[in-house]
């Protein structure tokens, strides 16, 4: 499951890293102009939290019971992200994003680590 949250936290990064210049540079190569839908992104960030906290959080639950900065790690990543969609700049949001998907991929590693060696 940490690989599972891993890959989430990189599509965040994906998404957030990725998707802005794709979304400049596309009308560039395209004749026809972007759908109104894909130039609003929010409801992208609201829906990839559902399964990043599905599988991260029992995850990274079991292993703040051997470590508590698992735990800590795993409860500000998911503040940053949470804390991200009420963000009123673009700029600040995806700061956000990807401060806590970095967050969360540094827990998934701690407890990858944990597990290994116990």
């Amino acid at each position: 499951m940490d690989w599972a949250g891993i890959t989430l936290s990189g599509l965040c990064l994906a998404h957030c890293l990725l998707l802005p210049p794709l979304l400049a540079i596309l009308p560039l190569l395209t004749l026809s102009p972007l759908p109104d839908w894909l130039h609003e992104t929010e409801w992208f960030h609201a829906a990839l939290l559902v399964p990043v906290f599905l599988v991260s959080g029992p995850t990274l639950l079991r292993g703040a019971h051997r470590d508590r900065r698992i735990g800590w790690w795993a409860i500000i990543a998911f503040a940053l992200l949470v804390y991200a969609l009420f963000m009123p700049s673009e700029a600040g949001e995806q700061a956000l994003t990807v401060l806590g998907a970095s967050v969360l991929v540094m827990a998934h590693w701690r407890n990858r680590k944990l597990q290994r060696y116990s």
